[in-house]
């Protein structure tokens, strides 16, 4: 009854609150109090609070030395999962403000809070205590998000494992997914306090141990000041029983990138976190006078680098410069991701931004990291993303522009399974982004990420935030793993025309292994199956793809695709690429004329006008290369233009048509270069 009267209480003081102010106005105070509380790096203002830093036992070795189960490997984020752990938005209220909309509340431990006022903005008032938390069901774009991302989950065939703050809320988030019409089959709940969404940075790193490839956790320090971001992982371990592993070193979730064979990524971004001697905070949970900063031992980089070695890094340990301006997280989650454990995947910008600092810092990174050796000791192949535009298919103004407003990415996506959720920058209709551009370049990640489907979420609420669906998910990995190794073919296989093509992998599982067999086709022709066998030397399996007989047209080219395919002995098979069922293969080609890689096709010379249906102005992107000349012409449909021009430019360059002129009426734009092509695109005018 108890729990019935707190809903009413807050439903009547939201509606006393709103009643005074128009919508715009109650948006406004939202809003505000979203980008106050999503950014990352909200810890600062936490040490802003000058609480006392008093002498406590460890969590755990500072040094790194944590005492971890032998035999133990961390997957790739591409591998097989069981559940994302995720949560949605909460308001916080203080108790006496329950619904208030001018009133929040910032949990710094359990059972107390700071809170804050609105008068002209957010300030922080001197007051702070018990507080009230009310998950946010409502159809805001931005809470909406969050139950996306568990159908998603659901979609991926994982469950969503969704934190709540008490075990009543459990029924608002399902009746919510009920009413958006979403999966809500397979969702399970974490019952305890927290104050933040951005999972992937205080969540659990998971990973194999022993014979049996056991599940546990690491869990890496977050922020001083985010003690019950912290609590994220011990919650999972008292309630799903996996252990949990804790070490005072600081670090983000969003700042690893591992290859699944022994292989860590990270930015220096991390240094700085772990040079003070702060810890987190602590409190007795009576008197808040008592709440206080724990102490820790400053490291060095070096010690900070060989934390990381100990724990993930058993292979190689990676530390690139981090980017400036991100958003002000330094991630590699925003720029670098992996579909499997030979391959990175970039978002590459465009050269417009050449004079960015974190242009040049991407570039140098990925350099790096592709002459960087794989664990079968071949450089890492690459390829590359788009990079998302404004929201009218523009380009940003400036690098700051784009860190305080925006930091999209496509890179910050999630795997789950056969599924990629993956952030678009558009109102998504019928799965698919309204936007062009945004289409466009979603079609570009499909080849990318051969066979996944991808789930696209618009989210454009987080613009400016540093992060999106990467940043607030975490996986927790499948139980009895097929582990499969291999050192894919992929692109240019003109090597194998004279001899055969060898096929190598390393595969394991606890029951042991029944059988590994390699499927290939060429052009799309009949299936055919090799099968690999043990070499007796640890768990390699080899075979060849009989490359040298096949028949290569003298001016041409013909297209492999395979996949291996291992059975254990407990009877679970696996896939790799785990999505060929769905048509996600490795392919090489073997002749003259291949196709290019993803990277290397030019995106096309003329992009489509935006906006479109357009009032005053209708802008189209045109890569002019080292110098070209278009005559252009703006004929209706009666066939009569009503306007002329020539263009002559260099470089990738905006150009715009003054569309209050014309008439209301569709028009094509007709762009004629100097060797006749013509090239046709057409705007709405109204």
């Amino acid at each position: 009854m108890k729990k019935i009267i707190i809903v009413s209480l807050i439903m009547m003081a939201f509606t006393g609150s709103v009643m005074a102010q128009t919508q715009e106005q109650i948006e406004q105070i939202r809003r505000e109090k979203i980008e106050m509380f999503n950014k990352r790096d909200i810890s600062k203002q936490h040490l802003e609070k000058k609480f006392p830093i008093a002498t406590t036992a460890a969590k755990g070795d500072t040094k790194g030395g944590l005492a971890l189960p032998e035999n133990r490997w961390f997957p790739g984020e591409w591998e097989e999962v069981k559940a994302i752990a995720v949560t949605c938005y909460y308001n916080y209220y203080p108790v006496d403000h329950v619904g208030d909309m001018y009133w929040t509340a910032d949990p710094i431990v359990s059972g107390y809070a700071d809170y804050y006022h609105y008068s002209n903005g957010w300030q922080r008032s001197n007051q702070g205590g018990a507080y009230v938390a009310v998950p946010d069901t409502s159809d805001d774009n931005f809470s909406n998000v969050f139950f996306y991302i568990m159908d998603a989950i659901q979609m991926g065939g994982a469950e969503a494992w969704v934190r709540i703050e008490q075990a009543s809320d459990s029924s608002m988030i399902l009746r919510k997914l009920d009413r958006m019409g979403l999966r809500s089959n397979n969702v399970k709940f974490i019952i305890g306090t927290g104050n933040s969404f951005w999972f992937r940075d205080c969540g659990p790193i998971a990973f194999y141990y022993g014979d049996e490839d056991s599940v546990a956790m690491v869990d890496f320090e977050y922020y001083p000041g985010r003690a019950l971001d912290d609590s994220l992982p011990s919650l999972i371990e008292a309630q799903f029983g996996i252990p949990n592993y804790i070490t005072q070193i600081e670090w983000e979730g969003g700042n690893c990138l591992v290859d699944g064979a022994g292989m860590v990524l990270s930015s220096d971004a991390l240094y700085s976190h772990n040079r003070d001697n702060t810890g987190q905070l602590v409190w007795d949970g009576v008197d808040p006078s008592t709440i206080h900063y724990t102490s820790k031992t400053g490291l060095t980089n070096a010690q900070v680098k060989d934390s990381l070695a100990h724990i993930l890094g058993s292979r190689a340990t990676y530390i690139l410069p981090a980017f400036r301006y991100d958003g002000g997280t330094g991630h590699v989650d925003l720029y670098a991701d992996m579909w499997d454990e030979n391959e990175f995947v970039f978002s590459i910008m465009p050269d417009i931004y050449s004079n960015w600092t974190d242009y040049i810092t991407g570039k140098k990174n990925m350099d790096s990291l592709t002459s960087y050796q794989s664990y079968f000791g071949q450089n890492y192949k690459s390829h590359g993303l788009p990079f998302p535009s404004t929201n009218n298919g523009g380009y940003f103004t400036t690098q700051s522009q784009y860190n305080l407003n925006y930091t999209r990415t496509y890179s910050n996506h999630t795997f789950v399974n056969n599924v990629i959720i993956q952030p678009c920058f558009s109102k998504v209709v019928n799965g698919v982004p309204s936007a062009q551009w945004d289409a466009n370049n979603i079609e570009v990640i499909k080849k990318a990420y051969p066979g996944y489907t991808i789930y696209p979420i618009d989210v454009r609420e987080f613009d400016g935030s540093g992060g999106a669906i990467h940043c607030v998910t975490k996986q927790i990995p499948a139980d009895n793993p097929v582990r499969i190794l291999h050192p894919s073919i992929t692109g240019d296989g003109n090597a194998y025309s004279s001899t055969d093509a060898s096929i190598r992998a390393e595969v394991t599982n606890r029951s042991g292994i029944s059988e590994v067999v390699c499927s290939y086709r060429v052009d799309e022709g009949s299936w055919q199956q090799v099968t690999l066998t043990s070499t007796g030397n640890g768990n390699e399996y080899t075979g060849t793809i009989p490359t040298s007989s096949i028949t290569v047209p003298s001016n041409g080219y013909v297209t492999i695709e395979y996949y291996i395919s291992a059975t254990s002995t407990n009877g679970k098979t696996i896939t790799k690429p785990m999505t060929a069922n769905q048509g996600g293969y490795y392919t090489f080609y073997m002749g003259t004329d291949m196709p290019l890689a993803i990277d290397e096709v030019e995106p096309d010379q003329l992009g489509q006008f935006f906006p479109n249906p357009a009032t005053d102005c209708a802008s189209v992107r045109i890569n002019m290369g080292n110098g070209m000349h278009y005559q252009v012409q703006i004929v209706d449909m009666m066939g009569r233009v009503a306007h002329t021009a020539n263009l002559d430019a260099a470089g990738d360059i905006l150009y715009s048509i003054d569309t209050q002129k014309l008439n209301k009426g569709i028009y094509n734009v007709v762009f004629t270069a100097n060797d006749g092509t013509r090239t046709v695109r057409r705007i709405v005018v109204k």
